[in-house]
């Protein structure tokens, strides 16, 4: 089943930093299926198979894993072969460099880069180094635990290796698309860039809304859905609109950016609410996005980049802005439906 954190986005976090896919049923996709099964980068090595370990191997040390930066833009890691198969009991770090930015938090996103390397095979499974992927979500819980456990309470600016036991990694499954056995451990290399902790609403000062947009309500508290009216017979613009509802005071979204937001899409001249941070089922939490890059629909590159922290957007969007000519069948979405957002912006990295 497709998550619905990565329905609306046209890329994601690469599958090999997911555990595996939700439970939930968004409906905001420009394509059904997205791209987050996609290998994590075009630089990694090709998925290598696993020697099929009977048992995890737990002897592993760390000081043995060799990091190289000296292209800081690529950096490799490797195993000694005599090292293989490489592996711990218990997910352990290594830190390289401490850094002394802010404490990631359990709710935080947070700007990282990782190498991934099969600790059996000694292959690089994949990079985010060089691709433009968003921010880790901390309270994702698609996420590997082990690197949840890893990144909680480390500073931005640290760089680390960490060994990830199968039991905080993909677990008895393994990950067959990216040659993960069932006893494969997982050796990685992280730099914490930055990280950010989510508002729980959008807050600032509130603005009007230009009379020909449609009316909003939204509850207060965390990932709440909003009410959305849009006056009986009103046309549907055939341009991109969009109005801030609440000016937040927080920093600007720039362009390569992810956002933290929490959004509805209902279908204009309808009251069909098609997705909704409130509809998954993870509480309500943020969704995580990479804005202006072409990730997400046009319509929310153009209306995001250049808001403040803090807003409340409403965008609307007609067709050729959101999933064109095709719609989104699964969405229940027609290639001539235009679309009303209403977007929380939380937190931008």
């Amino acid at each position: 089943m497709t998550s619905p954190k990565r329905l609306l986005a046209l890329a994601a976090l690469p599958i090999v930093f997911l555990a595996g896919c939700g439970n939930d049923d968004s409906k905001a996709s420009k394509s059904s299926s997205g791209s987050s099964g996609a290998s994590a980068s075009s630089n990694a090595s090709s998925p290598s198979s696993s020697s099929g370990l009977s048992a995890p191997a737990t002897k592993g040390n760390l000081d043995d894993v060799k990091v190289d930066t000296k292209d800081a833009a690529k950096p490799t890691v490797s195993i000694p072969k005599d090292k293989l198969p490489f592996g711990t009991s218990s997910t352990k770090p290594k830190i390289l460099t401490q850094g002394s930015g802010k404490t990631v938090g359990d709710n935080d996103i947070v700007k990282a880069n990782f190498v991934m390397v099969n600790g059996t095979t000694g292959k690089t499974i994949g990079s985010t180094f060089g691709e433009t992927v968003p921010s880790f979500n901390m309270s994702d819980n698609n996420n590997l635990p082990g690197i949840i456990s890893t990144l909680k309470g480390q500073k931005a600016g640290t760089k680390l290796v960490v060994s990830l036991p199968p039991k905080d990694s993909f677990g008895a499954a393994g990950n067959v698309k990216i040659g993960v056995g069932a006893n494969d451990n997982l050796v990685l290399y992280m730099e914490i860039k930055a990280t950010d902790t989510p508002l729980k609403e959008a807050q600032g000062t509130t603005k009007d809304a230009p009379a020909d947009m449609p009316k909003v309500s939204v509850p207060a508290g965390q990932g709440k859905q909003a009410s959305i009216t849009v006056a009986k017979g009103a046309k549907a613009p055939t341009s991109l609109k969009t109005a801030t509802l609440i000016e937040g005071n927080g920093k600007k979204v720039a362009s390569g950016d992810s956002v933290a937001v929490s959004y509805t899409g209902q279908i204009w001249g309808t009251s069909t609410i098609f997705d909704a941070t409130a509809k998954h089922n993870d509480g309500g939490k943020p969704s995580v996005f990479v804005i202006g890059k072409g990730q997400v629909i046009t319509g929310w590159d153009k209306a995001l980049v250049g808001q403040k922290v803090g807003s409340r957007v409403l965008v609307v969007v007609p067709p050729s802005e959101g999933y064109g000519k095709d719609g989104n069948q699964q969405a229940g979405i027609k290639g001539t439906d235009t679309l009303v957002f209403v977007v929380d912006i939380l937190a931008a990295n």
